[in-house]
């Protein structure tokens, strides 16, 4: 069974392709296709009895080549057998929420609600994540009840970035937590997790998913999340 986490990240692509005009469905699998945009190119939900025909269907749709799966070693032997590659693993996380747990809530970091933050976000997202995110990517979810964008200031610059979406469990995850390279180590990763921890309670969920790296997940063990399983992605 594919762990709360994962399909809550699963739910999370489709939930913003499907707004943004970029979702879409085959038989078998879905996939993120945004024009001119490395983020949130994929390819998930994918079905066992599809894997044959996976490579075909890349060629044959024009689609990207990132497939992300839960963690099963039948399916990852078949997708290896199909000629993809192995590029990377995260941890999927959840943490129940504790009776009255509190988070910090840092005036600093403020809610994107217009265009120009969605113009911010997309650059320090890119910054931070090291591929291209487009405005266009980001404005389609600045009015999005289940989508909440953050931008968080240092010195007076914007310089970190985050986003909680709400499932339809009702549970919250935390997304695209970064800051740009130059800011790092100065604990605001740390403060935008808190934050968005804060903003998880608001929406009274019960559970909180992310998916975290290696060098992500100690300090999320720390928080009180626990691994529920690994996201993988392969390429071709």
């Amino acid at each position: 069974m594919i762990p709360a986490a994962i399909q809550h990240q699963f739910e999370f692509w489709s939930h913003i392709g499907q707004v943004g005009g970029y979702f879409h469905q085959y038989e078998g699998f879905s996939s993120l296709s945004p024009k001119d945009a490395t983020w949130p190119s994929k390819i998930f939900n994918l079905k066992t009895h599809h894997i044959e025909r996976l490579k075909g269907n890349i060629e044959g749709y024009k689609l990207t080549k990132s497939v992300a799966v839960a963690e099963n070693e039948h399916i990852e032997a078949l997708l290896k057998t199909q000629g993809f590659i192995p590029t990377s693993s995260v941890e999927a996380m959840t943490m129940k929420v504790q009776l009255k747990t509190v988070y910090t809530e840092y005036p600093e970091i403020e809610k994107v609600t217009d265009e120009i933050g969605a113009k911010t976000f997309a650059k320090i997202a890119s910054e931070a994540f090291r591929y291209s995110i487009y405005n266009s990517t980001i404005n389609p979810l600045i009015q999005n009840e289940k989508v909440q964008l953050f931008l968080g200031k240092y010195k007076g610059n914007y310089v970190s970035c985050g986003i909680v979406f709400q499932d339809s469990n009702g549970d919250s995850g935390l997304h695209m937590i970064g800051a740009k390279k130059e800011y790092r180590g100065l604990g605001l990763g740390k403060k935008m997790t808190e934050h968005l921890l804060s903003i998880a309670l608001r929406n009274h969920s019960q559970y909180i998913h992310l998916v975290a790296s290696k060098l992500g997940a100690p300090i999320y063990h720390k928080l009180g999340f626990q691994n529920r399983g690994y996201l993988k992605s392969y390429t071709i």
